[in-house]
C-alpha cells in the first residue's frame, strides 16, 4: 500500500500537512481514498472531495500557535460574551471574498466553451450554495505586516484546541447524521499561486464540460463541489503576504440558505468560542502608535485590564517583537 500512497501523495501535490492528515486517519478511510486514486487519479485529483481536503488541508496538530489581527476597541465585547463573531463568505469587507476564484473560473470557461447554454449552467452552479459557509481567518506569522492594517492585537491561539471547540459546537458528534444546522470544520491553507489556481480550475471545468457532454450526474455534482471548494480557498496573488489560513465552518442550512447564529448590523454571523482556555496570548503591535492620543504601552495596559476583568488570568499580554 505505502508504494500506491507514494505515488498518489507525488501525482496529487500532496504537502506535508495532508500527507500527516492522510496517516492520522482511520485505516477504512485511507483505503477508501487510495481506493478512488486507483480507479481514476486525474479524477481524483481535481474533484475527489477527500483528496481535494488533503491538497488544501491546514493540519491543526502539526502547529501550537495561531494568530488573528483584531482592534482594541473590539476585545472588551469579545472578552466579555466569550464570542468571535464569524463572518459569513457573502458579507466579507474583502469585496473579492468567494467572487475572485468564480471569476477566473469564468474567464477559463469562455476559453473553453462560451455558449449561452453552458454560461447558464455555470451561473446556476456559481449561485447554488450547498453550505452556509463562515471564515474565521488566521496567519501562522505572529509579526505580519499585511495583517496589522486589521487592528493592534494579535490574539494567539491553539489551533487544534480551537478546532475542537467548533467541532464540538457544530459537529453532530455522530458524523454520519449530519443535520441541518450542524456544520463541517474545515481548516485549510489559502493559496494564493495563480498556477495553481489555473491548474486546478481549468481542469475541473474540462471534467464538468465532458460531464455535461456524456450525462454523467455523478461527476456534474462532483466537479461543481470542488469549484465551491476552490472559492473557500483562492484568493487573489496581490494579497499573498496575509499568509492566511482559515477555519471555514460550513453550515448545512435551512430551507430558507441559512444557518447563522445571530445578525449583527443585518449580517449573518457564527458565535465560535473564545473561552480563556483557547488564548495563551494577546501581542500588542506599532499600529497602536498611530490611534489617537494612544501608544503601544498604554494599549498594552489597557488590554491587560481588560483580561483581568474577564477571568483571561493566564493569557499573556505583550509588546509585539518588532521594532517599528
Amino acid at each position: 500500500m505505502l508504494n500506491i500512497v507514494d505515488q498518489m501523495f507525488q501525482y496529487c501535490e500532496i504537502p506535508e500537512d495532508g500527507q500527516q492528515y492522510f496517516f492520522n486517519d482511520s485505516i477504512e478511510n485511507k483505503k477508501i481514498i487510495v481506493s478512488a486514486f486507483k480507479h481514476n487519479s486525474f479524477m481524483s485529483k481535481y474533484i475527489y472531495m477527500p483528496i481535494l481536503s488533503l491538497k488544501f488541508v491546514f493540519n491543526t496538530e502539526k502547529h501550537k500557535r495561531i494568530y488573528h489581527y483584531l482592534n482594541h476597541e473590539n476585545l472588551t465585547s469579545i472578552l466579555k460574551c466569550q464570542y468571535f463573531y464569524v463572518g459569513n463568505q457573502q458579507e466579507m469587507n474583502d469585496s473579492l471574498e468567494g467572487k475572485y476564484s468564480w471569476d477566473l473560473a469564468f474567464d477559463l470557461l469562455n476559453e473553453k466553451d462560451n455558449s449561452n447554454q453552458i454560461q447558464k449552467m455555470f451561473e446556476e452552479i456559481k449561485r447554488r450554495r450547498p453550505f452556509d459557509s463562515y471564515i474565521w481567518s488566521f496567519t501562522l506569522d505572529e509579526n505580519n505586516m499585511a495583517l496589522q492594517n486589521y487592528g493592534d492585537l494579535a490574539v494567539v491561539m491553539n489551533p487544534q484546541d480551537t478546532f475542537e471547540s467548533l467541532a464540538r459546537k457544530y459537529t453532530n458528534s455522530d458524523f454520519e447524521n449530519m443535520n441541518t444546522g450542524n456544520a463541517y470544520i474545515l481548516p485549510l491553507h489559502v493559496v494564493y499561486d495563480y498556477q495553481t489556481q489555473v491548474k486546478y480550475l481549468s481542469n475541473t471545468l474540462d471534467i464538468w464540460l465532458d460531464s455535461i457532454n456524456s450525462g454523467n450526474y455523478g461527476d456534474y455534482q462532483d466537479a461543481s463541489l470542488a469549484m465551491y471548494l476552490y472559492s473557500l480557498v483562492f484568493k487573489s496573488p496581490k494579497y499573498h503576504q496575509e499568509e492566511e489560513i482559515r477555519y471555514v465552518i460550513n453550515k448545512i442550512p435551512d430551507i430558507n440558505g441559512n444557518g447563522y447564529d445571530i445578525k449583527i448590523n443585518g449580517k449573518k454571523k457564527l458565535e465560535a468560542p473564545f473561552l480563556p482556555s483557547l488564548c495563551s496570548e494577546i501581542i500588542v503591535n506599532h499600529k497602536a502608535d498611530h490611534v489617537k492620543n494612544e501608544s503601544i504601552d498604554t494599549i498594552q495596559t489597557k488590554v491587560k485590564s481588560m483580561i483581568e476583568n474577564y477571568g483571561f488570568n493566564n493569557t499573556i499580554v505583550r509588546k509585539t517583537d518588532l521594532e517599528y
